[in-house]
Order: structure tokens, then C-alpha cells, then sequence
């Protein structure tokens, strides 16, 4: 087993489960609650201290109870036993590639092309898929025999067999609800979820383009900022940016620092560089310049992506 995986170490006090971790668990206070109900003994305040214990207290049916953004390596000594995990939505990222019946893994690719086991290969599939598609699917990256692991799955790996399942599927079931109660719900979901993403140790700020989604989340976060101006971020290529208008009517009903970013650079001669930080070619790499330039003043942003895919957002295009 080879292993880079960017993040945090926490063990249980005997060290026999240890953990590398990237991510937030944001329910980790409720799970830390019962599991000390239960006996057991937490040293630190970290959402990280919860991974090992739960695992230890509920096996690995503890996936399922995990409400967060993660990838995490678990190493079970007593049990002779590697768990890689990815959260349920692959926010957050999990490579590996798998010679000779010995897995290698980590957050970035990169990190993988410096095993001196793994050829520099290229996939020409998925240069293929890329340019047809715009985007790689299921486990597909650009190399040859490295893949992602994917959303809502995990990799047990023991002395005898390397074997992934999956943990979580999302299921859309038919309803009768009225459209008041919809509403009703829906603003109770968002507005906890907002709440549980504020929980943070670091600054935060917010990606304010004017629209409907990063406005209502920028909204919600309003209401549990404890009085403290909000940072908010927004993008354009020059001054007349159509989003900066909008951007700056919603900062200011909400009172926000707000900070309207102008992108002047040459994107052809910074790609290299956005591939590099990436692991591969996206349809998107413009993200990397409002993050970079949000570095400055906050350590967590949150954003409306996601929201169009979840909401219909996109137009549907019929050949």
C-alpha cells in the first residue's frame, strides 16, 4: 500500500485505527455526542477524532451516518484492513491505481505519477470522451490505470482481496405533496444546510454572483453570521462585468464586504498551470482565479454549484 493523501491525521488512543483525512463532517457534534454516550473517550475538538471512533463503534456501516464533504484513508490494525472512502457526492477528490495486487492512492494524481511503480500513460479513451463530452465519466482520468474513486463508494482492502462497494445511491421517489408544503421544505433544507457549513474554524466567505443560487445561500448564511460582516467574491473580465451589478445590489441589502475581482491575465498561457492544479482538463478552470484571489481574505468559501443541476437550471437540448 502506497499513500499520499492531503488532510489531517487522527488515531484512537491505542493506534489501532488511524486515519488520513481531507474534508468537514458537519454533523460530527451529534455523532460525537452519542458515541461519548456510549463510552468513548475524545481528546481533541477536530471532526477528524470522530472518523476512527465511529468506525470502531459501528463498523463500516459508519459511511452512511457521515453528512459531509470527505476522503479519507482508514487503517484498521487489528483487522488487517484499508478503507478508502469518498463522500457521497465526490466533492471532495480520491485516486488510486491498483499493480500487482498492491494499491497505490492519493488526492491527486500527481501525487501518484511519483510512484516509481506507475508509467506515465495516457488514455487516449478519455481524451476521446473529453472532447466529445467536455467531461470524463465514472472512474475515467486522463492517464491509463488511474482512476477515481467513485461518489458514494468505498475500497476495502485486506491481505486477501481489494474489492470496492457502494455506500450511498440517491433515489428520487414520486410524491403528493403540495407545492406550499415543497416550499416550506426545501427552505428548511437549505437553510440548515448553510447553518451546518458555517461551522468552521477559519474565515468564510461566499461567491456572490447576483443569481438566484449563490444570492439565496448568501441570504441564509446572513442569519448566522453573529452580527459579522460576511465576505463576499465576484468574478468578471473586465469592469462591465454583467454579474457585478447584481452581485453588488445583493451585497448591498446584505450589508457584505464585498470584493468584485477583474480577471486580466492570458488564460492560454496560465492553462498549463490551471491543468496542473486540476489533475486533468475541465470544461471550467476559470474557478481558479476567484479562489486564488478569495485566498486573500478567507480560508472556506461557499458557492452555488450544484444548484442548476439540482434545479433544472440548464436548458434541455433535444437532438
Amino acid at each position: 500500500i502506497s499513500a499520499c493523501l492531503v488532510g489531517s491525521e487522527m488515531c484512537i488512543r491505542d493506534r489501532s485505527i488511524v486515519v488520513i483525512y481531507n474534508g468537514e463532517i458537519y454533523n460530527y457534534r451529534q455523532i460525537r455526542n452519542k458515541l461519548e454516550k456510549k463510552g468513548h473517550k475524545f481528546y481533541t475538538f477536530t471532526d477528524t477524532e470522530v472518523i476512527p471512533h465511529a468506525y470502531e463503534e459501528y463498523g463500516i456501516k459508519f459511511l452512511r451516518i457521515l453528512d459531509g464533504m470527505f476522503a479519507f484513508a482508514l487503517w484498521d490494525s487489528r483487522n488487517k484492513r484499508l478503507l478508502l472512502a469518498r463522500d457521497r457526492f465526490g466533492i471532495k477528490p480520491l485516486y488510486y491505481t491498483i499493480i500487482n495486487n498492491k494499491i497505490i492512492f492519493a488526492s491527486e494524481i500527481k501525487s501518484i505519477l511519483q510512484h516509481p511503480n506507475v508509467k506515465k500513460e495516457i488514455d487516449y479513451e478519455s481524451i476521446h470522451l473529453f472532447l466529445n463530452l467536455r467531461y470524463l465519466p465514472k472512474e475515467k482520468t486522463m492517464f491509463k490505470n488511474i482512476k477515481k474513486l467513485l461518489p458514494g463508494h468505498y475500497i476495502e482492502v485486506t491481505p486477501k482481496n481489494i474489492t470496492m462497494k457502494k455506500y450511498y445511491e440517491h433515489k428520487f421517489e414520486e410524491s403528493n405533496f403540495s407545492i406550499n408544503y415543497c416550499i416550506k421544505n426545501l427552505e428548511r433544507l437549505i437553510k440548515n444546510s448553510v447553518r451546518m457549513h458555517m461551522i468552521s474554524d477559519v474565515p468564510i466567505g461566499f461567491y456572490l454572483s447576483g443569481g438566484i443560487d449563490s444570492s439565496t445561500i448568501a441570504t441564509f448564511a446572513k442569519l448566522f453570521s453573529n452580527n459579522n460582516k460576511l465576505n463576499t467574491f465576484c468574478m468578471g473580465f473586465d469592469e462591465d462585468t454583467d454579474e457585478f451589478k447584481y452581485s453588488e445590489i445583493i451585497s448591498s441589502k446584505l450589508e457584505t464586504n464585498h470584493h468584485n475581482i477583474v480577471i486580466k491575465t492570458d488564460f492560454i498561457e496560465d492553462l498549463p498551470s490551471l491543468i496542473w492544479f486540476a489533475d486533468m482538463p475541465k470544461r471550467n478552470l476559470y474557478p481558479y482565479y476567484i479562489a486564488k484571489a478569495a485566498k486573500k481574505f478567507v480560508k472556506v468559501v461557499l458557492s452555488g454549484t450544484g444548484s442548476d443541476e439540482l434545479f433544472g437550471g440548464y436548458p434541455c437540448l433535444l437532438y
